[in-house]
């Protein structure tokens, strides 16, 4: 992709700034000067946040998943029911999800988590019953004050933007949170009303 760069497995320490401005990274690899640096670092932003003395009110919350091994035309759609789902996957595998765990960072898989997500699939649809399970593994989610994701300058420290925070719905809500970013930064009229999710005054 042309005027993209991407350093692989170089972690973020902290914030290069020139007084209150931000004008770049602090890295393993050392400073990386940048005009204006987006903080999306899903659960792990308040961490980052955290350097500058402010507090982002995102934490990591743990969601386990499993994977059943099925026919190609097991399912035909997502079923969604008592806050669990199941998703095909185009191999016929389906998805069953997810635990909502307040554990900080751990994303050990555990026996409890399984046997809840079993009997959640098997009310969903009963014949997974007979289904080979595959894949049982967690992720986390960077879970914010009411799902509410912070998208915006910080006022504190000009030049460091966030796009953080969305929850549950990162995949859905990156299309339109990204553009209401891009039209900020860039001084367009923004698609959506942008005061939702300002971190103006939200931030601790």
């Amino acid at each position: 992709m042309p005027n993209v760069q991407l350093h692989e497995h170089v972690r973020v320490n902290g914030f290069l700034r020139r007084g209150q401005q931000v004008v770049g990274l602090l890295t393993t690899n050392g400073e990386l000067p940048a005009d204006r640096v987006v903080l999306s670092a899903g659960a792990w932003s308040g961490e980052l946040l955290a350097g500058l003395g402010l507090s982002l009110p995102v934490e990591p919350v743990k969601g386990q998943m499993i994977l059943y091994k099925c026919a190609e035309d097991f399912l035909p759609a997502m079923v969604l029911a008592h806050g669990r789902y199941a998703i095909p996957r185009r191999d016929g595998h389906v998805l069953v999800g997810s635990t909502l765990e307040h554990v900080g960072f751990d994303k050990t898989p555990t026996a409890e988590a399984l046997a809840s997500l079993q009997a959640s699939a098997q009310q969903l649809l009963p014949a997974l019953a007979e289904a080979e399970v595959v894949g049982h593994w967690a992720g986390l989610r960077p879970g914010s004050p009411e799902g509410i994701p912070f998208i915006g300058e910080v006022p504190e420290f000009p030049g460091l933007w966030l796009n953080c925070g969305h929850y549950r719905n990162g995949l859905v809500l990156a299309p339109a949170s990204c553009r209401l970013l891009a039209d900020l930064m860039l001084g367009r009229e923004p698609i959506v009303d942008p005061a939702p999710y300002s971190p103006v005054g939200r931030l601790g």
